[in-house]
């Protein structure tokens, strides 16, 4: 019969197994969760429980018994777990298994070193009390090992989720699982002694610091392409909001031009107005009025928002949809003190509005209309556009993809991060021959991103 201090080790490694390494993964996806994070965090517990029980019942049976179905039963309810993770994390294959590779690489690292630790120096003790050394070198390995680990998941991978590119992830996820697989070649050896060499110990420092520096690695570079994407994208925008404003200026101009030869003539349109008056010629004067009127120079400049920036891409997009045959209709309530920054609401809606106008130039019917509105929605910005879209769209889940490329177009990749940088969500849908895009953006100081500044 075991101890009381034997029979409480073996009811705490399964919990060790599990608890750490499953509840940092559905906080990581905390936003995503099917039910609140509190019945995760009890279910994790239930489970663990069922596990523990499972595993004091083998060790009833002695030493053989434990030798012969430790493994098994690990590896069963490390399937169990993973299932439980798809059942309750709204998301993506290729993002649950790279968060859950990662974790598993460290839960081997944690306990590749408490074998060691425990075989190398403990063996002898080891024999009298078989789970006592191993977890309590766990659970010291574990906390020498969190704050640098969860900074890395709650930074550098809690980021890298917020990237909806699926057609990076689809090989993104593989390059943890080598590693790990790596890793797993010492879970079937049943040569005590081969953990209390230094090779085993090496090959767990390399399997978990090679799958996340790799991982980070990549990770940047994908960050840096996207930035340099994003600001491409950003200049293109910037290009046009200034053709848009040169335009106007323009404008302003040739007006101001008209205007200043218009008060020129003025004296003599005076004294003609006033001879009308003198011979009392109501009928001429009348006519004379309608025609001096025409000859007025007209207000060529748009005005959509007290913002220049904004006004300019919008105008500029209008008269696109003009030149192209198309209706334009815009409300833009856009703040005053707005905290987005103007690269981030310039490419915002010049995606928008440009994916808009290329959907009504496909359009063979008469009746074409871009619907614009910018309107403040509480401590949020709601940016809506709608426009006529009868050719079929494919979409992956919420995400319209592209007909030029594979997966989802640039545009909406880049308006899904920009709402969520801003802690906003983007919508996507057709029905009845229309197309809909709708984004929010959570103005609130406390949501904006660092480094936005007023446009």
């Amino acid at each position: 019969m075991m101890d009381a201090v034997d029979t409480l080790m073996v009811l705490l490694f399964p919990f060790l197994d599990s608890l750490p390494f499953t509840l940092p993964r559905y906080w990581l996806f905390r936003g995503k969760l099917r039910i609140p994070f509190r019945y995760v965090v009890a279910l994790q517990i239930a489970l663990s429980a069922v596990y523990s029980a499972v595993f004091y019942y083998i060790n009833l049976g002695g030493y053989e018994a434990a030798a012969r179905w430790t493994t098994i039963t690990r590896y069963f309810f490390l399937l169990v777990f993973l299932a439980l993770a798809f059942l309750l994390i709204k998301d993506s294959f290729p993002k649950l298994m790279f968060t859950y590779l990662l974790l598993l690489a460290w839960s081997f690292f944690v306990m590749g070193n408490a074998n060691y630790i425990e075989s190398r120096f403990f063996w002898d003790f080891s024999d009298l009390h078989p789970y006592l050394v191993y977890n309590l070198a766990r659970v010291a390995v574990y906390l020498i090992t969190c704050p640098f680990l969860l900074r890395f998941f709650s930074r550098t991978v809690a980021d890298a989720l917020k990237i909806d590119d699926k057609a990076m992830w689809r090989h993104l996820w593989i390059i943890p699982l080598f590693s790990t697989l790596f890793g797993m070649l010492y879970c079937t050896v049943t040569d005590v002694y081969a953990y209390a060499s230094w090779q085993f110990l090496v090959s767990r420092y390399l399997m978990l610091f090679g799958a996340c520096y790799v991982s980070y690695v990549a990770l940047k570079v994908l960050e840096s392409s996207r930035a340099r994407t994003r600001l491409e994208a950003a200049l293109i925008y910037a290009d046009r909001s200034l053709l848009a404003q040169k335009k106007q200026f323009d404008a302003l101009a040739a007006n101001m031009e008209e205007m200043r030869r218009a008060r020129h003539d003025l004296r003599q349109h005076l004294a003609v107005v006033r001879s009308y008056i003198e011979r009392d010629d109501k009928a001429g004067l009348s006519d004379y009025i309608d025609l001096y009127r025409g000859r007025l120079p007209p207000d060529m400049r748009e005005r959509y928002c007290q913002n220049d920036m904004v006004n300019a891409i919008v105008c500029y997009y209008a008269a696109l949809a003009r030149d192209s045959g198309v209706e334009f209709e815009a409300g833009v309530d856009y703040p005053e003190d707005c905290p987005v920054s103007g690269t981030d609401i310039t490419v915002l809606l010049g995606n928008l509005l440009e994916n808009a106008v290329e959907a009504c130039k496909r359009e063979t019917g008469e009746l074409k209309t871009i619907q614009l509105r910018v309107k403040r929605r509480g401590p949020s910005l709601l940016i809506l556009v709608d426009n006529p879209c009868t050719a079929p769209i494919v979409f992956d889940g919420d995400t319209p993809l592209s007909s030029k490329r594979e997966g989802a177009g640039i545009g909406v990749v880049s308006v899904r991060e920009i709402a969520a940088r801003y802690g906003g969500t983007a919508q996507f849908e057709q029905k009845n021959g229309m197309f809909y895009a709708s984004v929010l953006l959570k103005t609130a100081p406390d949501r904006v991103p660092a480094g936005a500044s007023r446009g």
